[in-house]
């Protein structure tokens, strides 16, 4: 015979709080490096010629949410998640621009 647990769990409410006060949200699509497994790159728009990303040492990431799937135009789709990052730690973010 299998008994139903009646236990409940507490479900953790105050996360997103606690990360907000420790951490810093930022969202796109999650892309490996091309070498170095430490590392996530997460572009910001997927589906602009112009690539604007970060790159987070994994190390400094507290937290990651899927948010969902986003799409273009032409059909082609990319999940999309939200990266919390500890406060003080160091990232890179790129972004192109014209020479002038």
């Amino acid at each position: 015979m299998i008994e139903k647990s009646q236990k409940e769990f507490a479900v953790e409410k105050y996360q997103e709080a606690d990360l907000n006060q420790t951490h810093r949200f930022f969202i796109g699509v999650p892309q490996r490096h091309p070498e170095d497994d430490k590392i996530l790159i997460l572009l910001t728009d997927p589906f602009s010629k112009h690539k604007e990303f970060y790159e987070f040492s994994i190390d400094s990431i507290g937290h990651l949410e899927e948010i969902g799937t986003i799409a273009n135009e032409d059909g082609e789709s990319a999940m999309q998640v939200r990266v919390w990052v500890k406060k003080g730690m160091t990232a890179i973010k790129a972004k192109p621009f014209i020479v002038k």
